[in-house]
């Protein structure tokens, strides 16, 4: 009998179908044939079986082999971008070292500042920066200048100056910024017989009046100065024209990746040198170019109620309040100086008037508070021997300013030990109070 094979056909169109479609006859085989075709089949769907798996699998190596080349390659690519910075790291290292620099010599504010849980805030202690812009020393309690006692030398004076980058020494290396100079002189001045001056530079780069409140409250009055001297205001001068809820008066330190990084040479030099950020501004942003009718009452009071709050702790810890006034370009008639009050004739003049305020506040508050006023921007000459810009002194204009300093603290502490002032007779009282605790 014929067998059927239904995997056989031979194509065969229908009549009367459309040509797309056709109709398959089967074939017929003896059964001998038909057996053999079964097996050939079984071996061929075996071998296509096999052939599709294989294909498969060999594909999955394959693909599996690219992905290890790739991931290798990444890794060395990965190594040799490593080793390559490595090796430019230690010659930059190598390089700043023979040139007498310290590896973070590039990154200039960044090293300065770590974070302060109620200024925001402040100096790194134990920072030491050296570059052919810089020669900085902080010691261990986060101030200018070598390492100091907590404890007050026995029959010392102790003078602290507060305020932000022109008490610092932005412009001038170690041992040559007011505080250091202001030692200098008041230890050869005769007046203070056998006592030992100590003047501490207590200045932050960019402080405000609100922040060197909140860092004398919580760590610098435990020094127990005799005498805090406030060089400051400048700063403060941005919140004038914006609304006192809206600014930020505690602004926090560089975020701890930033910090981190700064400690490499080559991020320094990357950053700063091959791709620098636009270059600091020390006047007030454009939008507070306008005229004094524009100073908002809430942030005139503002302003002088921190002026206030700074006092009224400097007081409340037993030291005696002195202010200063700043010399700043405001007061200034070099136009060379007056060009760092900003970009045109208008915010130039706007930025001048709110510097002029400033300056007549400060009097106003010493006069009002009853506290001894140094009024330095009377006394020496805004030019350019001593400004290097809009507010930071030069070399020769931190020491005309420690002088003036000197005299008015000599005249200061006089009145402090004959008690004749209201506020020394006060000051007396809480200092024997404090050391008797």
């Amino acid at each position: 009998m014929p067998n059927r094979i239904g995997s056989i056909f031979a194509e065969k169109p229908n009549v009367g179908q459309s040509s797309t479609f056709v109709q398959f006859e089967q074939l017929y085989f003896c059964d001998c044939c038909a057996k053999r075709l079964h097996s050939e089949l079984k071996v061929f769907q075996f071998l296509r079986d096999r052939c599709d798996g294989t294909w498969r699998t060999s594909r999955v190596n394959r693909l599996a082999k690219r992905k290890k080349k790739l991931i290798f390659a990444g890794l060395a690519a990965l190594i040799g971008l490593l080793g390559g910075m490595l090796l430019l790291e230690i010659g930059l290292r190598i390089y700043v070292a023979s040139r007498g620099w310290t590896p973070n010599c590039y990154v200039t504010g960044v090293a300065f500042f770590v974070p302060h849980e109620q200024a925001g805030h402040t100096m790194r202690p134990g920072l030491r920066m050296k570059s052919s812009a810089y020669d900085v020393t902080i010691n261990s309690l986060g101030l200018r200048g070598e390492e100091i006692d907590v404890q007050k030398p026995d029959n010392g004076i102790r003078v602290m100056v507060m305020g932000g980058s022109s008490v610092f020494g932005y412009l001038v290396p170690d041992g040559q910024d007011s505080c250091c100079v202001l030692e200098e002189v008041m230890s050869k001045d005769e007046r203070y017989g056998d006592s030992k001056v100590q003047v501490l530079n207590a200045g932050v780069p960019g402080y405000n009046m609100t922040q060197c409140r909140l860092r004398y409250e919580s760590d610098l009055s435990k020094l127990n100065p005799d005498v805090v001297l406030m060089y400051l205001g400048w700063n403060d001068m941005k919140y004038l024209l914006q609304d006192p809820d809206s600014v930020d008066r505690t602004p926090p330190a560089p975020s701890l990746w930033t910090r981190t990084m700064a400690t490499s040479v080559l991020y320094g030099v990357l950053r700063y040198r091959v791709f620098p950020p636009d270059s600091p501004v020390f006047v007030p942003p454009v939008s507070s170019s306008s005229n004094d009718e524009d100073l908002r009452t809430e942030c005139e009071t503002q302003f002088r109620n921190d002026l206030q709050s700074l006092v009224e702790a400097v007081r409340n810890s037993g030291a005696l309040p002195v202010l200063s006034t700043q010399l700043m370009a405001a007061g200034a008639s070099d136009p060379q100086l007056k060009r760092y009050l900003g970009d045109g004739a208008e915010q130039i003049e706007a930025n001048e008037r709110l510097g002029l305020w400033i300056t007549q506040v400060i009097r106003e508050e010493a006069e009002r508070s009853h506290v001894p006023l140094i009024d330095v921007a009377d006394k020496i000459e805004c030019d350019s021997t001593h400004l290097g810009d809009a507010i930071h002194l030069t070399q020769f204009g931190h020491r005309e300013v420690a002088i003036c300093w000197a005299e008015g603290l000599s005249d200061a502490l006089i009145k402090m030990e004959d008690g004749t002032p209201e506020q020394s007779g006060e000051k007396t009282e809480l200092r024997r109070e404090k050391e008797s605790e």
